[in-house]
């Protein structure tokens, strides 16, 4: 029984627990204040520290404290970053183990600093009018906020909507020694109340792109979501890059309403899917939410259409629905290659709900990153894109095959890009795979005529075995060693706090906006609460070890009082990278499985099969309060999340201050709204 008990007993305490402001700040950059490599301990020369332009990019990565390295990231050999002038073993690279203990396997960079508001704004990313989107600076997505390996982002960040709080979670970050900046409320952080700022500042000690959103309620389904690229080695050359390319379902009303259904246990049911934060939604132009080229009487004219939703977008339509706010026409995402030439696309998928099959038609992928981790290149034709996933791809601008229409002279060729959605994973009413076009002629107009070349239906992440980091991790060093103790994604028979909720403890998690886990690390009646659901994983014997956690989604359940509901879900690890050591689309049966211990899959995001179960191990090397959660945004609403407390006597000793936590929850109190909390509080 050993596999889940010890999961339990080594992990800690498990709690089920916009326009950027001043453009001229964009790149505005200082020195970090951390100390500086020190010359004897590395053998460095005495020049300056580097700086240089990424090469694809129009971004300038800067190492003033960085005295005698240079840089070494090439057209040629982008697995190199920073090498030392004077001894050549001396290097930041793909190989450098970053997340090694101290700061001496990251590069020190500078400060990063960007100003985001969160506010209302009426938008139309697809030509429908969302009069209640909320974003960053006033346009959705959010500003793309940039930086380089071993950089200090500061983020200011204001909340301008009156009657609503906000938090912004950094997807995938480490945030070593910052867990207060990890931005979730309920657990790092009290809300920030209407015109409050709250400033996050973390380390970029991992390199490559993710998102950062809103983890209050459902507010990013709305639009509070934007990239982040840290730029770093690759596990291969490429020649440009392209702002990371987000996919997603759209709701046009707000998701408040969204999630009411699915606390009335109905499935929510998107409108539209987004590509790079736009597409075309199909709908009559007699409808004043929507921008179309033709009328009702058109359509009546085409055999078997509907007429409310027969009508493409006119790209020249827009509508003035006040002196200010404007409904303008959707299109369609779009690139455009040179042929030859390789490029680096930095997938997201942002959605509430839905996970994406993602393909370019008549083009292979290079994957070379899962999340935030490097790994050993593979190719393929399409690629699993589940719910907080991320990859980077390399694309080469040489088609398989041409189109009818391009079969003399490639640079009259379009191509569709396709999202598709996986199969049981995902509803939305106008759910047209293609989403995007690569163009080998920007003045090349019309749509595609390319077909797919895959038939790639199933719900299920790529495969492990093709994803195998370069940086290795052998995770037989196993600290926990009983497997009585499993996480099963169910609903909860009796209704909790007003609904019947999703769950993976005992009860669905259910905190408190105003009182957050970390300010309660030192008082033992928080975590008596039976929403709170502690488990106490503060052994020092396991310390820097790996301990085992097993979510199940199985339809069999053999414990009194839930419902089993065999559905997949996307399963995201805060504060840590998690090796995946067996992902099984079978009921788990509590015996231990063949583990993959010997470099294994490595990130934050995995799905957990219907019907199956997902075995994770992480590392007890970050000290904090750190929540596991399904990233199907109505799913962590609802409660389907728990909190895990890390190596909890050292969590005061290793964040510093929470005097601006408290500030904080200060003003979220002195706000005073009067509603009932129907989400779970993250």
């Amino acid at each position: 029984m050993g596999l889940l008990s010890s999961c339990w007993e080594v992990l800690l305490h498990i709690a089920t627990y916009s326009q950027l402001l001043g453009t001229q700040n964009l790149n505005q950059q200082s020195p970090l204040l951390l100390p500086a490599p020190q010359p004897n301990s590395h053998g460095l020369d005495s020049s300056a520290g580097p700086s240089f332009k990424v090469l694809g990019t129009n971004f300038t990565c800067s190492y003033p404290s960085m005295i005698g390295y240079k840089a070494c990231n090439s057209g040629q050999d982008r697995s190199c970053w920073l090498q030392s002038s004077s001894r050549k073993s001396n290097a930041y690279n793909i190989h450098t183990a970053y997340d090694t203990p101290g700061d001496t396997f990251t590069p020190t960079g500078v400060v990063r600093e960007y100003w985001l508001n969160v506010d209302l704004q009426a938008i139309a990313p697809d030509g429908y009018l969302k009069s209640l989107g909320q974003v960053f600076n006033g346009t959705y997505s959010g500003p793309h906020l940039e930086g380089c390996w071993g950089d200090t982002f500061v983020v200011h960040v204001t909340n301008k909507i009156p009657n609503l709080g906000t938090t912004i979670h950094w997807h995938g970050i480490r945030q070593l020694h910052t867990n207060q900046q990890d931005g979730v409320n309920g657990v790092t952080q009290c809300p920030i109340a209407y015109n409050d700022t709250y400033t996050y500042r973390f380390h970029a000690q991992q390199y490559g792109h993710t998102w950062y959103h809103s983890h209050y309620q459902t507010q990013y389904s709305d639009g509070v979501a934007g990239p982040l690229t840290i730029y770093g080695p690759s596990s291969e050359n490429w020649d440009e890059t392209f702002t990371p390319i987000m996919m997603q379902d759209w709701v046009h009303e707000n998701t408040s309403i969204a999630f009411k259904q699915e606390l009335a246990q109905a499935i929510p049911i998107g409108d539209s899917l987004l590509l790079g934060g736009v597409n075309q939604f199909k709908c009559s132009s007699l409808d004043p939410k929507c921008c179309a080229g033709c009328s009702r009487a058109t359509c009546d004219t085409a055999e078997g259409e509907n007429p409310e939703f027969c009508c493409t977008p006119d790209p020249g339509c827009f509508k003035t629905l006040n002196s200010v706010r404007t409904v303008q026409a959707g299109s369609k995402f779009n690139r455009t290659f040179v042929e030859g030439k390789r490029y680096l696309l930095q997938l997201i998928n942002a959605s509430s709900e839905s996970m994406f099959i993602f393909s370019i038609d008549d083009h292979d992928l290079q994957v070379i990153a899962a999340d935030l981790v490097p790994i050993v290149p593979y190719t393929t034709d399409s690629v699993f894109v589940a719910i907080g996933q991320r990859y980077q791809v390399i694309v080469t601008a040489k088609p398989k095959k041409k189109s009818r229409l391009c079969q003399k002279n490639v640079v009259n060729c379009n191509y569709w890009i396709r999202t598709r959605i996986a199969s049981g994973c995902g509803t939305v009413a106008q759910d047209n795979e293609e989403t995007g076009i690569i163009q080998y002629s920007p003045n090349r107009s019309g749509n595609p005529e390319t077909t797919s070349g895959n038939d790639r239906e199933a719900c299920r992440d790529e495969p492990t075995e093709k994803l195998r980091p370069i940086v290795q991790w052998n995770a037989s060093d196993l600290r926990n060693n009983r497997e009585n103790y499993t996480f099963d994604a169910a609903f909860d028979n009796v209704t909790n706090h007003g609904a019947f909720r999703w769950e993976l403890s005992e009860k669905p998690l259910f905190l408190n906006y105003s009182d957050p886990s970390i300010l309660n690390v030192d008082n033992a009646s928080y975590f008596a609460n039976p929403d709170i659901a502690p488990v106490n994983y503060t052994n020092h014997a396991w310390n820097d070890g790996f301990v085992y956690l097993v979510i199940t989604a199985g339809n069999v359940l053999k414990i009194p009082g839930k419902r089993g509901v065999p559905a997949a879900h996307p399963i995201h690890l805060h504060g840590h990278d998690f090796v995946i050591l067996a992902q099984v689309d079978r009921e788990w049966d509590g015996t231990v499985p063949v583990l993959d211990t010997d470099n294994p899959t490595r990130r934050d995001t995995a799905l957990l099969y219907a019907g199956g179960y997902l075995a994770l191990a992480f590392k007890l090397d970050n000290a904090g309060i750190w929540l596991v959660h399904c990233h199907i945004a109505w799913h962590a609403s609802s409660g389907l999340a728990l909190n895990i407390i890390e190596r909890q006597d050292e969590i005061l000793g290793s964040i510093g201050s929470l005097d601006a936590t408290r500030e904080t929850c200060a003003g979220w109190d002195e706000m005073n709204l009067q509603f009932v909390q129907e989400d779970s509080g993250i």
